[in-house]
């Protein structure tokens, strides 16, 4: 630019300034939109239901406590709460002068209607928060009081979470309560959503801090590595994250030294585990505790996941509030030879035998990963060579993504894999679904473990939790309940014309007030 005549300098901030007050599409095209990539539709963005992409819902919808950075609660639509000495009423505070975008005013009878939509349903009994509240009452514009049936600590942290607390206008809904269209109050607005993708317009109404930009423009691209290529040559300016657009540790190596992309990492907040079904082989401790021992957790960060995940040594990450202490590093093949060989499985060829029986597992594994989940064949495979080295037969079974929650649900498997929700659902939301008998498909539950989950979640004291938990997770672990393998990574990627994002707390939010696109 130095080089130029003054007037062609002229000239060419004229056109400069003229593209960026365009809405054109284009990298560099203006300084008020950013384009996301969508790994899959956005869906029908209802608060209330299980369809909608968790953060388009975040960007259009808002809960009374919001989820800050390690886990610290923090008013949202809520200014303030208070919770009465026995811990069976919370009364919220809510903020003054705020509206959804319709113009309904954010008032207890607003926030009654959508807990009435919620609380006491079957569909959402996986949060135990759906279940205590007994009462939701209103005494005045400004004030909502639960009364819940039993105290439950957790509470707050729970209506943090997206599906299906966030608040929607009444006027959203026909009269019978159908969804109609998606209006809340936070700093976006939807302005349309197809198969192809979905753009948000800035809420200018909005009672928090505005975001700089004016739009999101979120582009379905289903191919991963298509949506590589298009943060490289433009197309878009961000990726990432477990709901929106994964990125592979493969593809995450391929951004590295790039000048025009900036590879982001968060603090992990969910484990992948190894799990076991007690009614066949795996009912033997012997055999679970060898299965611990066979596999190199450490081997799989590095060898799968490319240094981008650690070795998982805990039920959930450390991150995560109340995640407890660390847990050896099992590995040691000929511990496992060992055990096996103590219990009376002897080799007959390369595979153990016992009472005539040859010891072989199945692994239930989905043929294709769930939303947010890693690919599972390659570390499925792994694991099978780690246990036919000990001796143990493995089948891995891949079944139809859609049927194999119900296949997991139904016990068709010796061995597979579970993760936890993540935050904001975890610790409280997990250990109900991980470890109690009446969740669908629970990762371990005995008679002992459902007394420790009473226990964690009923505790009201930080010191009395912390040390529930902690004799739930141990309990588990004595029993060589499950196998911590890896933590899973949190992955973002942005051009380097985007300024101002960082890695939200959670992979179901995203903050985007301060960011820019030069």
């Amino acid at each position: 630019m130095s080089r130029l005549r003054p007037l062609a300098a002229l000239v060419a901030s004229i056109m400069l300034i003229g593209a960026c007050s365009t809405d054109a599409g284009g990298a560099g095209a203006n300084s008020r939109v950013l384009r996301i990539g969508l790994s899959g539709e956005s869906g029908a963005l209802d608060p209330h239901a299980f369809t909608g992409n968790f953060l388009l819902l975040d960007a259009i919808y808002e809960p009374l406590v919001t989820y800050g950075q390690g886990g610290k609660l923090e008013p949202g639509l809520a200014e303030s709460w208070t919770v009465a000495e026995d811990g069976k009423q919370v009364t919220f505070d809510l903020r003054d002068g705020v509206s959804f975008t319709d113009g309904t005013p954010l008032d207890s009878a607003a926030v009654k209607w959508n807990f009435d939509r919620w609380v006491g349903n079957k569909k959402f009994t996986f949060f135990r928060a759906s279940q205590v509240i007994s009462a939701v009452d209103t005494p005045d514009a400004h004030t909502v009081r639960l009364t819940l049936s039993e105290p439950y600590e957790p509470l707050l942290q729970e209506l943090s979470i997206v599906r299906p607390v966030r608040l929607l206008s009444p006027k959203s809904a026909t009269a019978s309560g159908e969804f109609q269209s998606p209006v809340g109050t936070g700093p976006w607005k939807l302005i349309s959503n197809s198969a192809t993708g979905a753009t948000l317009a800035r809420n200018d109404a909005y009672w928090g801090t505005k975001p700089k930009l004016e739009k999101l423009e979120f582009k379905t691209i289903p191919d991963s590595q298509a949506r590589i290529d298009a943060l490289g040559n433009g197309e878009i300016d961000l990726i990432g994250g477990s709901y929106l657009a994964p990125i592979t540790p493969v593809e995450a190596k391929s951004l590295t030294g790039r000048a025009d992309v900036a590879l982001l990492t968060g603090a992990p907040d969910v484990s992948i585990i190894l799990g076991f079904n007690a009614d066949g082989p795996a009912g033997d401790r012997a055999v679970r505790e060898a299965v611990r021992q066979a596999v190199d957790t450490t081997a799989l960060a590095k060898a799968l996941l490319l240094g981008y995940a650690e070795p998982a040594r805990r039920v959930f990450p450390p991150g995560v509030p109340d995640s407890g202490a660390d847990l050896p590093l099992f590995f040691d093949q000929a511990a496992a030879r060992g055990t096996l060989d103590a219990a009376g499985y002897t080799l007959n060829g390369d595979t153990r035998v016992k009472d005539g029986k040859q010891l072989s597992l199945k692994l239930l594994i989905p043929a294709t990963p769930a939303e947010g989940q890693l690919d599972p064949r390659a570390m499925a495979a792994a694991i099978a060579a780690s246990l036919k080295a000990v001796g143990i037969a493995v089948e891995i079974a891949p079944v139809d993504s859609a049927a194999y929650y119900d296949e997991r649900a139904e016990g068709t498997y010796d061995i597979t894999f579970f993760e936890g929700l993540g935050a904001p659902y975890d610790p409280s939301g997990s250990i109900v679904s991980l470890f109690t008998s009446g969740a669908r498909a629970p990762l371990w539950a005995t008679p002992a473990t459902e007394g420790l989950v009473d226990k964690a979640l009923d505790a009201t004291e930080p010191a009395v939790r912390g040390a529930a938990y902690q004799a739930l997770y141990t309990a588990v672990a004595a029993d060589a309940g499950f196998v911590p393998l890896v933590y899973r990574p949190r992955l973002w990627a942005v051009r380097n014309a985007v300024k101002g994002f960082a890695v939200p707390p959670t992979d179901v939010d995203v903050e985007l007030t301060g960011v820019t696109v030069e």
